[in-house]
């Protein structure tokens, strides 16, 4: 997301990320979203894009990781901890 002259950008990642959550929910599957801004300028972009993106994929990996663990897991009626 770039900014431009109006709050558009805004208006769409809020609309993006509450879609993507309502899908997620619907589908009972994790969904990962990696957007910079809203707000951002095309220079801040480009600094950040590199960065963000492989925040996002370690973080979508770990998720991963995460539910199989609990898949493989039997609930004993305690919380269950995954690291």
């Amino acid at each position: 997301m770039i900014q431009g002259e109006t709050k558009h950008d805004e208006v769409v990642a809020h609309q993006t990320a509450r879609k993507l959550m309502d899908l997620s929910v619907e589908h009972r599957k994790p969904v990962g979203m990696g957007i910079i801004g809203p707000g951002a300028n095309r220079m801040q972009a480009l600094e950040r894009a590199e960065e963000y993106a492989r925040r996002a994929v370690e973080a979508a990996v770990k998720l991963a990781r995460r539910l199989e663990l609990l898949r493989g897991s039997k609930y004993t009626g305690t919380t269950v901890f995954i690291e």
